[in-house]
């Protein structure tokens, strides 16, 4: 893989960062329900995924492109993987943490990813064997992490089921008394979180691709352990994962375990 991929990479997703935080901060957007009325999509995000995929195809034509507001999609093992907006409700509700997400998978493993928080100018990225960075500081999880609260964070996704497990999995970690709770509604900061250290965990039991194609890479990358919530390695098409630093993983798949 060349470099350009991933300088590509982060200056369309600061382009397309650029773009709708001028529209936050406007608030000129339309928006409309997706399959109920907490799965939302503005216009941005479709203008968003437009800038991208243009960007995008110009430069590596020969390419797929996947992004979340295709209206279908099928599993390709060569391809950029992107959600122009994650965390489009806390986009809507004015709650600042939303994100641009690019990443580049082939032969279903990741080779380059950047996550850009357009509010904080926080930019993200990772390319496979060569470490993970925000802001040009390299990332990397330190096994001497001696604070007494570990915060680890989820969402609760839009699917009711789901909910009674991740109710049923905090009370499993609850018993460890040194975890708390955070949920942010924006999977892909999250799983960034965790590789910068500020978060010590996060789980999801149903994520698409395009949530997690570029954060777990650079997750990965920062030294954390990335897998799905049984324990299996991390399938991009297998919506669940866990992503948390190596000296937690036991601890934290033990809950999960019983729960499951």
């Amino acid at each position: 893989m060349k470099h350009d991929k991933l300088e590509s990479i982060i200056s369309i997703a600061l382009r397309a960062g650029n773009f709708i935080r001028l529209h936050y901060e406007r608030g000129d957007f339309g928006v409309s329900e997706k399959m109920d009325s907490h799965d939302l999509v503005t216009n941005i995000d479709n203008e968003s995924q437009k800038i991208i995929q243009e960007e995008l195809k110009a430069r590596f034509p020969n390419i797929s492109i996947i992004g979340e507001e295709d209206k279908t999609f099928s599993k390709k093992d060569h391809a950029f993987i992107i959600d122009p907006i994650d965390g489009t409700l806390n986009f809507v509700k004015k709650i600042p943490l939303f994100s641009v997400s690019i990443g580049y998978w082939k032969d279903n493993l990741p080779l380059c990813g950047v996550v850009y928080d357009p509010l904080r100018n926080d930019i993200f990225y990772a390319r496979k064997k060569y470490g993970a960075y925000l802001n040009g500081k390299r990332l990397q999880l330190s096994e001497n992490n001696s604070n007494d609260y570990k915060v680890l964070a989820s969402d609760w996704g839009h699917e009711p089921s789901l909910y009674n497990k991740n109710i049923l999995a905090m009370q499993q970690l609850t018993k460890e008394k040194s975890f708390l709770f955070r949920f942010l509604g924006c999977a892909s900061l999250a799983i960034c979180y965790v590789a910068a250290g500020i978060l010590d965990g996060y789980w999801h039991y149903k994520l698409s691709p395009w949530d997690m194609a570029a954060a777990a890479l650079i997750a990965q990358e920062s030294g954390a352990s990335i897998l799905s919530l049984d324990g299996s390695e991390f399938d991009l098409w297998g919506d669940s994962i866990l992503a948390v630093p190596v000296e937690l993983k036991e601890k934290v798949l033990e809950a999960f375990k019983q729960v499951n």
